[in-house]
């Protein structure tokens, strides 16, 4: 098995992780078929790739793991904080993109970031909320949102950043 294969499928969700671990024992960049659907993993060396899972009705998700950026085709009238990217995912149901970063910079540096940004742009807070170790900030916009939680590590902080459509 690749070191990105052990390290990666134990961290996928249920529904990902079923299709993944038919992949075990297979190459390193390879894609498998079945009545429901595929399973696409592309190793790009260095414990990076991506994995796209697709169903028998077309949709997809894609997880982006260890590529340290923001993927090209993430909309750019959303602010992304400058900071290291972890992982992206991207899914075809609403339009969905979730970014994991981490940075040194303080929660409130972060935040305010995010609410300028945001707030600039024509986007409306819709709800905050503010723990010892956790700031979540929900805004929109139009037909979409974004939701962005930063956790407090310690050292580090981690960002999170699920963009939506609107239900």
């Amino acid at each position: 098995m690749c070191s990105f294969q052990q390290k990666y499928l134990r961290r996928l969700p249920g529904a990902l992780l079923g299709g993944c671990l038919l992949l075990a024992t297979a190459a390193c960049s390879h894609t498998i078929t079945t009545p429901d659907g595929k399973v696409t993993i592309k190793d790009k060396g260095k414990d990076s790739g991506t994995i796209t899972v697709t169903g028998k009705d077309g949709q997809k998700a894609t997880v982006s793991y260890n590529e340290n950026k923001i993927p090209d085709d993430y909309p750019k009238d959303v602010p992304v904080y400058s900071a290291k990217v972890v992982m992206a995912q991207t899914f075809s149901e609403k339009h969905a993109r979730n970014l994991v970063m981490e940075s040194g910079d303080g929660v409130d540096k972060i935040s305010d970031f995010y609410k300028k940004g945001f707030e600039g742009g024509g986007w409306k807070t819709e709800s905050t909320m503010t723990t010892d170790k956790l700031t979540m900030i929900t805004f929109s916009q139009e037909n979409r949102q974004v939701l962005v939680q930063i956790s407090d590590g310690g050292d580090k902080r981690s960002i999170m950043q699920v963009l939506t459509d609107k239900q």
